[in-house]
C-alpha cells in the first residue's frame, strides 16, 4: 500500500502505562488498540497509526497500543543492541502520536506460553475491553505464534470488536523497498543512516546519558558501525542544544556534548571515517 502521512499531535498528558495487573481505569476501556511491536515507529507503522487515530476519533474511544516488556527478541534470544527506539524515545514518540494508553504486560515464560485464543480473551476482551484492533497483515501472536489475523477477525466477530488490517508498505523509491523494522536495522548497522531516515520519516534518534566514565547508550540500543558522526544534541522537551562531532568505537561514544543532553539525532549523517579520539576529559569525566 502507499505510505500515508501521519502528523503527530500533542496530547494533553502523557499516556497511561498499564501492565495488566489491577483494574484498568473505566475511561480507558473500549479502546482502539494497535497490535504489533512498532519498534522505531517507521512509515509503515505510521500508516497503522493514521488508521487507528481515525477510528478512535470516529468512535470516541481511547487510542491504545500494546508494548511488550521486555521485547520478545530479548526474552527468547537474550539479544541486545537491536532496538531502534529505546524506551525513553519510544514513549515520547507515542505521546506525540496521541496515544492514551500503553498496555505493557510483562513478557515472560507464562505470557509467551498462552494459547492465542487465551491472549485475545484474557487481555483484549477482559482486561482492556477493546472496541477495535488495528494491525498489520503479518501479525502473529500466542504460543508458537499460532495466532494470526484470520483468528483475530473470527474472535472479533464473536467477542464484539472490529479488526482493521493494514497491508504491506513500501517506500516510494525506484526499488520500492519494503518498510520494516528489520530493514531499518540493516541500514543502521551498515551505516546507511540516510536510508534509515527515509524509512523512518525522521532522523534516527538515540537516548544517551552521562555515566561515571563518560556518555553511554542503553545496552538494548542499536548503533551504527564505528566512525565519526555529526549529531544534534537535544535536551528535555526536545530543546535543541546544537550539533557536535561524535566518535563511536564499539558501543563507546566520545563527544563534547552540552550539559543536559538526553537524546541525539543522527541527521542522515554518514560516517566520515575511523579516527583516534583526542578529546580532553572535563571535570565531570565526559
Amino acid at each position: 500500500m502507499e505510505q500515508e502521512s501521519f502528523i503527530p499531535q500533542a496530547p494533553a498528558a502523557a499516556p497511561v502505562v498499564h501492565d495488566g495487573t489491577g483494574a484498568l481505569r473505566q475511561d480507558l476501556r473500549g479502546s482502539v488498540l494497535l497490535l504489533g511491536n512498532f519498534d522505531g515507529l517507521h512509515l509503515g507503522h505510521q500508516a497503522l497509526f493514521a488508521l487507528a487515530a481515525r477510528r478512535s476519533k470516529k468512535m470516541g474511544s481511547p487510542l491504545a497500543i500494546l508494548q511488550f516488556d521486555p521485547h520478545p527478541r530479548h526474552h527468547f534470544r537474550g539479544e541486545q543492541g537491536f532496538l531502534i527506539s529505546g524506551n525513553a524515545v519510544q514513549r515520547r514518540l507515542l505521546a506525540e502520536a496521541g496515544i492514551d494508553l500503553i498496555y505493557a504486560p510483562v513478557f515472560d515464560a507464562q505470557f509467551a506460553g498462552q494459547p492465542a485464543e487465551s491472549f485475545v480473551l484474557d487481555h483484549l476482551v477482559v482486561r482492556l475491553g477493546i472496541s477495535a484492533v488495528v494491525t498489520g497483515a503479518d501479525f502473529r501472536f500466542g504460543q508458537f505464534r499460532a495466532g494470526d489475523v484470520p483468528l483475530l477477525q473470527a474472535m472479533g466477530r464473536i467477542c464484539g470488536f472490529a479488526t482493521h488490517v493494514v497491508g504491506e508498505c513500501r517506500d516510494r523509491g525506484e526499488e520500492g523497498v519494503r518498510i520494516s523494522s528489520s530493514q531499518v536495522r540493516q541500514f543502521i548497522r551498515s551505516g546507511q543512516l540516510d536510508e534509515a531516515e527515509r524509512l523512518l520519516g525522521r532522523p534516527f534518534e538515540t537516548a544517551i546519558e552521562a555515566g561515571p566514565t563518560g556518555w553511554q547508550f542503553d545496552p538494548m540500543q542499536i548503533l551504527p558501525p564505528d566512525g565519526i558522526f555529526m549529531v544534534e544534541a537535544r535536551g528535555a522537551a526536545g530543546r535543541r542544544l546544537g550539533r557536535r562531532m561524535l566518535v563511536l568505537k564499539g558501543r563507546r561514544p566520545e563527544a563534547r556534548l552540552p550539559a543536559g543532553t538526553s537524546t541525539l539525532l543522527w541527521h542522515a549523517a554518514a560516517s566520515v571515517g575511523a579516527a583516534e579520539t583526542g578529546f580532553e576529559r572535563t571535570d565531570n569525566g565526559l
